[in-house]
């Protein structure tokens, strides 16, 4: 059995990228890679971010053919946690520090919020298990002396069946009790309660209004919160009361829904939409919101309205980080049938729906013109340009389409407003000769 000093200097050896330019970043925690440097040096932290990249790929083959896998950012960061705990373990810690047992615990959470089986966790140790070994026993048989390589290959793999052990008893412990405090508990009880009132079901609201410590009589604002690496929802719980506040919510409800979702309400004073647009909000957060309406039907209502405000806003070419029905719902209504609402863009707005720079220009301009009352100075306004600009362009767009912009202005205004909310989805592509020559900057 190898010394301590022995152990480490092995694990030095081994602990080193195929590619040298594997940069030293992975998607771990930096406090989690540094304590890799700091313990084993920079080498072996550019291991562990390439080692990760490849159980990634790895497992991505595996679990090709299980249809019930889905694998998520936090998987990703779960197998290179698994590198970083072999290196540490192989420099001769004996227990996962307390960065990486909190990362990992984080991990098995959000397996739980998402209805995982302990399994599914369980499966990504043994196949990164099996991988790691392979590969560092075959790393030991070229950088080891032959008298030394028997002692060298049973210290890896007694040292990574330990390591793997540690870590299979510290997910299993977890993901117990995230389980029970998921399914127990007044988190719990509160979300069951909010299920069975969005599933409709019959229910006194007095009684539901203390379970959940939110008058149900009010006029309720809803909201929708995603993040897109797996926010703990205290974090969007956060996000989402500042949200509710801003928009002059006397009170709040909030109930985690799953991994880096959350459901809100607020209370609010009249069924007047409220502007949520102005709204900064931290990065890889979305909020979908609803409109204001009252009661147990409001506050099921509200929330349908944002879960469709959410669907339009996945489809949207443009990353804005806040949904809001209000805005999209002509959108929402208009896409009740995809393959029709793109037909109807591409008849209604003619060469006009082009997808290139210059159309989209014109499109753009267009809308803004509409928007505005057909008023010229409003628009330059909005758009900072000078009002021949615009007359130009409306002009050329009205040439494009091949129809006065009085013709059918209903329909133009709400072909454009789906051109601008999902863009290269319901254009046409360019012609093969290239795109129409347009001068849309004049």
């Amino acid at each position: 059995m190898p010394t301590h000093g022995d152990a480490d200097r092995l694990g030095r050896l081994l602990l080193v990228p195929e590619d040298a330019r594997t940069p030293l970043t992975g998607v771990c925690r930096p406090e989690v890679l540094d304590e890799v440097v700091g313990r084993c040096g920079p080498t072996a932290a550019a291991w562990v971010a390439e080692t990760g990249r490849g159980l990634l790929d790895i497992t991505v083959h595996e679990l090709a053919d299980c249809e019930s896998a889905v694998l998520t950012p936090k998987d990703h960061e779960l197998l290179e946690l698994i590198a970083v705990w072999v290196a540490l373990r192989l420099s001769g810690d004996t227990a996962p520090s307390a960065p990486v047992t909190t990362d990992i615990e984080d991990v098995v959470r959000t397996h739980v919020e998402r209805g995982f089986e302990l399994d599914s966790a369980l499966t990504l140790i043994r196949i990164a298990h099996g991988q790691i070994t392979g590969d560092l026993l075959r790393s030991c048989e070229k950088v080891v002396p032959a008298p030394d390589l028997p002692d060298a290959m049973r210290h890896v793999s007694t040292t990574l069946f330990e390591a793997v052990e540690a870590l299979c008893r510290l997910v299993s412990r977890r993901f117990s009790a995230e389980r029970d405090r998921w399914l127990t508990g007044r988190d719990a009880q509160r979300r069951n309660t909010v299920w069975e009132i969005l599933r409709g079901a019959d229910m006194d609201e007095a009684r539901a209004s203390r379970r959940l410590g939110y008058d149900l009589t009010q006029n309720h604002l809803g909201l929708l919160l995603r993040a897109q690496d797996s926010t703990r929802s205290d974090g969007l719980e956060r996000v989402a009361a500042r949200v509710l506040e801003r928009a002059g919510c006397t009170a709040t409800l909030l109930v985690p829904a799953g991994a880096g979702r959350l459901w809100g309400w607020g209370a609010v004073p009249t069924t007047g939409p409220k502007d949520l647009s102005g709204h900064p909000l931290p990065l890889r957060v979305q909020v979908a919101a609803g409109l204001p309406a009252p009661g147990l039907d409001g506050m099921r209502l509200t929330h349908h309205q944002a879960r469709t405000a959410a669907r339009v806003g996945d489809r949207m070419r443009d990353v804005h980080r806040i949904y809001e029905y209000r805005t999209l719902e002509l959108v929402a209504l208009l896409l009740a049938d995809e393959p029709a609402a793109g037909d109807f863009v591409r008849r209604e707005l003619g060469a006009l729906a082009e997808d290139t720079a210059s159309a989209a220009t014109l499109r753009a301009t267009l809308k803004c013109y509409l928007d505005q009352d057909r008023s010229l100075a409003a628009a330059a306004e909005r758009l900072h340009v000078a009002k021949n600009t615009v007359l130009y362009r409306a002009r050329k767009a009205a040439q494009l389409r091949g129809r006065p912009l009085g013709e059918n202005r209903l329909h133009l205004h709400a072909a454009l407003c789906l051109a601008d909310a999902l863009g290269p989805a319901l254009l046409r592509e360019q012609n093969r000769t290239g795109p129409i020559p347009l001068d849309a900057t004049a």
